[in-house]
Formats: C-alpha cells, structure tokens, sequence
C-alpha cells in the first residue's frame, strides 16, 4: 500500500475572519476536510498541532500569525494557501475599508507570496490575485459543495415554515451571509420594502460589530425591520440546510464576491438563483442563474415569483451548478495538485 499523504487543513479564525458562527471559508476548509477524510490516499488533521506533524501539505485557508508558527517549525511542508479574501473582499465589510485596502493587499502578499502554490477560487480571482501582485503560482480549483448535506426535504420545509408561521403558498426569497453592506443587506432590505406581497429571510449576523461596513444603517434596520423581512439571526452551518428548504428563491445581492459557498448550498437545494449581475459569476455559473443589477431587481424578482414555470427551469439549472461543483470533483482536483506539489503519482 503507497503512503498516504500528511495534510494539515489550517483554520484558525481572526482578523478579518472572526465570526460568531463561522463563515463561507471556514464552510469550505470544513468541507473538504471531510472529504479528505473519505479518501484512502490522504492521511488529514484539522488544524492539527505541530506536535502531530511533519507534515507533507500545509493547507491554510485563513490569515494570521499562525501560519509563520507552522511554517517556521515545519519547513519540509509544502505550503497551499486557498485565497479566500483579497483586498477586494474588505470594501463594505469594514468601516474605512477603503482607506486602507492597499495597506490589507500587502498584508495578504506575507502569505500567499511566501506559498508554494495559491488556489484561486474562480477564473476572475486568478486575474485579481496577479493585479494584486501575487508572484507564487495560481492555480484554479473552485469551491465544492457536499450533496449529502443540502438537498431538498418536503418536510423540512413543512416544518419550517410552521415554525415561522408561514404557509405553503408564501413566496419566500432567502439570502445568507453576515449582514454587512458588501454582502448588499441594504439591497434586499429596499426590496422587502418594495415588495410587502413576499417573505425576505436573512440569516446571518453582524460580524464585527460597529466595525462592519455599514453599520450605522443596518443598526437603524434592525431596530425597525420591515414586517415581511424575517431574521433569525446566525446560524451553524449544520442548520443551514432547513433555511434552503424553506425558501422559494434564492435572492443573492453581495456586491462582491470569489466563489460563493451559500451559492452552491442553494443550488443544491434546487432553489432558483437571482444574483447581482457581477463578472465573477458568469465564467462558472452562466447560463444557470437570473442575473440583475439595481434598475431591474424588482421586476426580476416579481418576474420569478410569479411564474411557476421559470422557477421551475431555474431550479432545474441550478441543481446543474451543484452537480458541476459536487465537492468529490474539486477534493479530486485539489488531491491531484497535492500531488504534483509532492513529485508522487
């Protein structure tokens, strides 16, 4: 039997990960992990300590100065840093984002520049991470999403719709994700507000507190939220799978995004996608979404809760995107570069 490869996936949280209930990184690095762990060709640690290694792969997917402990003990390891933020990421998740992303885009070259590979999650990123001035080789792997966690379930929705006094016949439009102005809460705020006919569902929190990217406005909304805009607030991730089944469309308004996790557990669930109109999307999800943009939104979403018919097809396109990024695929793609990396076949 060949040696299985030593992999220690690193997650640890802190600025700009820190998260009550974690975050579509942290969701991604936890993903694979358990696909790793199904393989007979990888031995696999979550964040496991030095004193566990060597190892022969260091995967880390969050920043920190944990990643110079590691590396500076274990200089044998092969370095992979999946690029889950760029400077980009930071503008409307922090207050005065703006003023300092040049300062944050030297911070995230100390990491990625001094890995032997870094992992873009979409084509876009792979370009983004250039300008930014990444000198380490890129590589494409997109996120994966676990079919065997989100699925559609009649009685999950049964049930949660009970839960929140809603009947089968309320058109609810769902989104996930901290509530935060890059993630465009403001957005889908304004269109429960234009929209009292439908149910909006946030789940999700504030992430950094009065440090998140409008915060002075969303603290006003959550005082006094619209009647049809429910919020439960976070989540564990384990849970997210009833929200999915409650909901009739998936309504995405994130004005900036890499490879998005809560896309693919949407899609998943068969629920039919409305995102912003962003080039990030179109290289790994066109023509199985219903893009729009500020001018448009309202019709899109009246258009699409309306017609049975189109949500229909479009549930049916977005079960194409989930199977596309079946997380067996990517794990596949990601254990293959783990390879190359090593010199083994």
């Amino acid at each position: 039997m060949e040696k299985k490869i030593k992999v220690n996936l690193i997650f640890k949280p802190g600025i700009p990960s820190s998260r009550e209930k974690g975050g579509g990184d942290q969701t991604a690095c936890k993903m694979l992990y358990e696909a790793l762990k199904r393989r007979n060709d990888i031995e696999v640690y979550y964040n496991g300590t030095l004193k566990e290694g060597p190892y022969d792969i260091l995967h880390f997917h969050s920043l920190g100065d944990i990643f110079f402990r590691y590396v500076k003990q274990s200089n044998k390891s092969k370095i992979v840093f999946t690029a889950h933020v760029i400077a980009d990421t930071m503008l409307g998740s922090a207050i005065l984002a703006e003023k300092w992303k040049s300062i944050f885009a030297q911070y995230l070259l100390l990491f990625y520049n001094q890995a032997d590979v870094v992992i873009a999650v979409s084509p876009l990123e792979v370009e983004k991470l250039k300008e930014m001035g990444v000198k380490t080789e890129i590589v494409f792997i997109p996120n994966g999403i676990d079919l065997s966690m989100f699925k559609k379930d009649e009685d999950l929705r049964r049930e949660m719709r009970k839960k929140f006094n809603l009947s089968d016949e309320d058109i609810v439009l769902l989104s996930v994700g901290h509530i935060i102005k890059r993630k465009g809460f403001d957005t889908f705020v304004k269109a429960a507000e234009s929209l009292p006919q439908y149910k909006f569902l946030w789940v999700g929190g504030v992430p950094f507190s009065f440090l998140s990217g409008g915060y002075a406005e969303i603290k006003k909304i959550l005082k006094n939220p619209p009647s049809n805009l429910i919020l439960p607030g976070p989540s564990p991730h384990e849970e997210l799978n009833k929200f999915y089944n409650m909901a009739d469309i998936f309504f995405f308004p994130s004005r900036q995004e890499n490879f998005s996790i809560a896309v693919l557990e949407a899609s998943a669930v068969g629920l039919p996608l409305l995102l912003r109109d962003l080039e990030e999307y179109k290289a790994p999800l066109a023509p199985n979404y219903i893009p729009w943009n500020e001018n448009d939104v309202i019709k899109k979403i009246v258009q699409l809760a309306e017609n049975k018919d189109l949500r229909e097809e479009y549930s049916k396109r977005a079960v194409v995107i989930a199977e596309t990024y079946n997380i067996e695929k990517t794990t596949e793609a990601t254990v293959n570069l783990y390879k190359k990396l090593l010199g083994v076949s």
